[in-house]
């Protein structure tokens, strides 16, 4: 039953009538920061929790690279990491292993500078083809890395496997085939002054060319 109620001030002046359902002891039913409506349950808002921040994949952030050796004893240095770049794009449309063609030249240049950047190449053939590369670099001493920095952090932070997913585990990586081995190693070379010279260079920029016109 509704009852009304008269509001009374300190002053003892009349203010207002309000009517009030289920007051009980002058607590209006659902109880202080509790409401009722229409007689349902009582409803509360819940704490708000804090929003969790993924954490960042390093390929979305800006890393140092490798430290190509011979970018000041070398004059050919720059044409050696092209025709390297050509050549890995160019097995890519062959075999569907190693690099992205549609990678720019420059994010594949770039990752010889020892520069900071975060562009990631898309590396379409096995780990363990990765793996084998980077420690035929090491072992030729043909890269170095910046200080703080390790190879298989550079390596991680800068490839993917070819749909862009990030890897870890390029160090613990098997040897691929022998005949694998063998290709990478040719690649190597390009990058290699001690393993082939300006004349051998050129004429294989020549050939690479002449293959990629259709002659």
């Amino acid at each position: 039953m509704e009852e009304a109620k008269t509001i009374i001030n300190v002053a003892g002046d009349y203010v207002q009538s309000k009517h009030v359902d289920y007051e009980i002891n002058n607590v209006e039913a659902g109880g202080i920061g509790i409401q009722i409506v229409n007689n349902s349950q009582p409803t509360t808002n819940p704490p708000q929790s804090k929003p969790i921040t993924p954490k960042k994949s390093p390929h979305f952030l800006e890393t140092p690279t490798f430290i190509y050796r011979y970018f000041q004893s070398d004059p050919n240095s720059n044409q050696r990491i092209h025709l390297l770049y050509k050549y890995l794009c160019k097995e890519y449309k062959e075999t569907k292993t190693y690099i992205d063609p549609n990678t720019p030249s420059d994010h594949f240049f770039s990752l010889f500078t020892g520069e900071r950047n975060n562009h990631v190449i898309r590396w379409a053939g096995d780990k363990q083809d990765l793996s084998y590369f980077i420690k035929q670099l090491l072992k030729r001493n043909i890269i170095a890395v910046p200080q703080g920095m390790t190879v298989w952090t550079i390596t991680q932070n800068h490839f993917s496997d070819y749909h862009g997913n990030y890897c870890a585990d390029y160090r613990s990586q098997h040897a691929p085939s022998d005949a694998h081995k063998a290709a990478i190693e040719r690649f190597v070379d390009i990058l290699d002054p001690t393993a082939m010279s300006t004349t051998e260079l050129t004429e294989l920029s020549r050939k690479l060319s002449d293959s990629l016109s259709g002659k």
